[in-house]
């Protein structure tokens, strides 16, 4: 299907156009009196090639919206007439406050940015104390200068020395770190509060506005470990505590509305990764002045985030993945009770409890329908749409449900799967489809909008999505299915899924089968075409082909120390037995490689190093750069590459497929 077509059925068809008209919803906060709430409205311009973020405010009563101006993460004031924000404006980057009685905008302090990549849960976050006085944040020192190295040559003495590239980004990390900052909200000199040698970041003030906690790796090589611990530091005295002592990481912590405690997300592997664990976060609570700290939802056997206090100090409340969901919940603190708050066949992305504890306004979506805002109040069983963002555009487009199946795989363990229809489904025919792979490998797929998956359905493809062992929402023993066996059980899993999909739906064309993955969906189809040639056709985003040369290459090198439980070093035999390139003369396979030039999480080497090698082969294979950009399909891809990778997918799977 192509332009003509397009047109004639515009009014219908699911394409390409449609995805830069998705808004995208995030960093919503409920008021202080719960009658509005502000959150981040994305968008993307295809024509200007560029996305912005805009603040909006609405109202909880008559849902009316009104957009404050450009910026993102959005925090109220105590006493809920200024908002806080971040923004670029007027050639200076920081923090704003919004006045909402006098409807102006003022520039608080300058924010430095560091390139040095922790790790996925790190938040450089900013929050005002409790009193109103002072609004903390995260920034490095800008009267600190790194060494200055001429701009041609780049010389390496850390380990981490490469950060997150892609458009706007640098390609390798500065000498920069992140510490904390205080500033009167009156404005005023700021103050650092954490100085040294170590990064400080994840905060969270103490009910009295007296001390903040804060998350730090103060082992002698940061670099080579994740053992972030819990802090504490005074304002007054600077007085720098360690309140945990455990091994594992440590994220996002919380103080307790009575100042009591501080919960924070933990892991507990000696060994981890700053990417895509296989240990599944739990709660933990400790006393504000040191102790042992208490697993609060062990009992829950699930990955564990977004961690937030009930105002009254008697529960927690949590998100986690469950089967495709992710749902709401809350613990208590006395006897670990757990309760589910929200649920279904949706994902909580968000989640803010008004100060009085009797509504929450949160961020959801489902198969069909993008991120919107819902208004729950604690009387009510479920919860209000408060937006209506992506209306006016799902109005006008036919899109596909999904059927979920579970199937038992080789070893008797129990696989979740969803299989979309391709568009205009007729009795008797036959329909290619596409199995679709995810990162990670510990992601999971799920009741969420899919926009590459109603791309694929509206053009004709059936499509096909599951959870292998190795995804989280299924407890830790299955998450922790890959660990090992890159490429083995999870393999087999996505096969018998395939085939029980085939089996159970006759529409499907057994004999026109493509696959797609980015990322660890790369490397899996990297994996699947060195292992069978049952697929016609197969597309690799940012995907994974010489483990042994990804650990060496890599931002995320320790995801393989994490994965193969130790060092590369005496694991070469192991990651190259579970490398697709180690197969690749088994390749048949017509193969369409894409990625990123400044991708540090995969780096663009991985997609040469197969492709060149099929091409010895006189094996079909395409091998497409983006120049600047980073990893994968993420919404920072810039539009234009975005719009030009889609349309790349759907003319090879036609090519092969049709």
């Amino acid at each position: 299907m192509r332009e003509t077509e397009y047109k004639e059925t515009r009014n219908l068809i699911f394409h390409i156009d449609d995805i830069f008209e998705i808004r995208n919803l995030s960093g919503i906060q409920i008021s202080p009196d719960g009658s509005k709430i502000v959150y981040v409205r994305t968008v993307s311009d295809l024509n200007q090639n560029t996305g912005q973020d805009y603040i909006v405010l609405t109202s909880t009563s008559d849902k009316k919206s009104e957009i404050l101006g450009e910026g993102s993460s959005p925090v109220w004031s105590p006493d809920g007439l200024s908002i806080a924000y971040h923004a670029s404006q007027n050639n200076q980057t920081g923090i704003w406050i919004y006045s909402l009685k006098n409807h102006t905008t003022r520039f608080l302090t300058a924010v430095y940015e560091s390139s040095y990549f922790i790790n996925h849960l790190t938040e450089t976050n900013f929050c005002w104390s409790p009193d109103g006085q002072y609004i903390a944040y995260v920034s490095t020192d800008p009267y600190s200068t790194p060494e200055a190295q001429d701009n041609q040559i780049m010389a390496v003495d850390r380990l981490l020395y490469k950060t997150k590239g892609g458009w706007g980004r640098p390609f390798f990390a500065d000498g920069y770190t992140s510490h904390i900052w205080i500033i009167p909200t009156h404005g005023g000199e700021p103050q650092i509060i954490t100085p040294g040698d170590y990064n400080e970041h994840s905060i969270s003030w103490s009910p009295d506005s007296t001390q903040i906690a804060f998350i730090s790796n103060h082992t002698a090589d940061p670099d080579n470990n994740q053992n972030c611990d819990l802090w504490t530091v005074s304002i007054d005295t600077k007085k720098i505590e360690k309140l945990t002592h455990h091994v594992g990481t440590a994220f996002q912590p919380s103080w307790s509305p009575d100042g009591k405690h501080i919960t924070y997300l933990a892991t507990t592997s000696a060994i981890s990764t700053n990417d895509s664990p296989a240990d599944d976060t739990h709660l933990y609570i400790v006393p504000a002045g040191g102790g042992s700290p208490q697993c609060l939802t062990q009992v829950l056997d699930r990955r564990i985030e977004n961690i937030q206090w009930h105002p009254l100090g008697e529960w927690v409340y949590f998100c986690a993945g469950n089967q495709g969901s992710t749902s709401l919940y809350r613990v208590s603190i006395s006897n670990n009770e757990i309760e589910t708050i929200l649920a279904g066949n949706s994902q909580v992305q968000e989640y803010s409890l008004a100060p009085d504890g009797n509504s929450i306004a949160y961020i959801s979506t489902d198969i069909t329908h993008p991120s919107e805002i819902f208004l729950k109040k604690a009387s009510e069983p479920s919860g209000v749409q408060i937006t209506a963002e992506n209306k006016d555009l799902l109005d006008e487009r036919n899109l596909q449900e999904v059927k979920e199946f579970w199937f038992d795989s080789f070893d008797e363990t129990p696989v979740q799967g969803w299989i979309m229809p391709p568009r205009s489904l007729q009795d008797l025919k036959k329909y290619p489809l596409i199995l679709v792979i995810h990162g990670g490998p510990h992601n999971m797929f799920g009741y969420s909008f899919y926009p590459f998956m109603q791309l694929l359905a509206a053009q004709g493809y059936g499509v096909l999505f599951i959870n292998p062992r190795g995804s989280s929402g299924y407890g830790q023993a299955f998450s922790k299915g890959t660990v090992l066996n890159w490429g083995g059980g999870d393999y087999k899993d996505l096969m018998l899924g395939l085939d029980y999909a085939i089996a159970n739906n006759s529409w499907i064309d057994g004999e026109q089968l493509g696959v797609t993955g980015q990322s660890y969906g790369g490397y899996m189809t990297n994996w699947i075409i060195t292992q069978t040639n049952r697929f016609k056709a197969a597309v690799v985003d940012g995907g994974i082909s010489n483990l042994i040369s990804f650990a060496g290459t890599s931002l995320y090198h320790s995801l393989m120390e994490s994965e193969f439980n130790g060092s590369v070093y005496d694991n070469f035999s192991l990651l190259w037995q579970w490398s697709p390139l180690r197969n690749v003369k088994n390749v048949k396979t017509p193969t369409l490689f894409l990625h990123g030039t400044k991708d540090n999480e995969v780096p663009v080497t991985q997609a040469e190093e197969i492709y060149i090698a099929l091409k010895k082969l006189g094996v079909t294979a395409s091998f497409v750069q983006y120049l600047e950009e980073g990893h994968g399909w993420r919404p920072d891809l810039k539009p234009k590459s975005r719009y030009d990778l889609y349309n790349r997918v759907l003319n090879w799977f036609d090519e092969y497929l049709k």
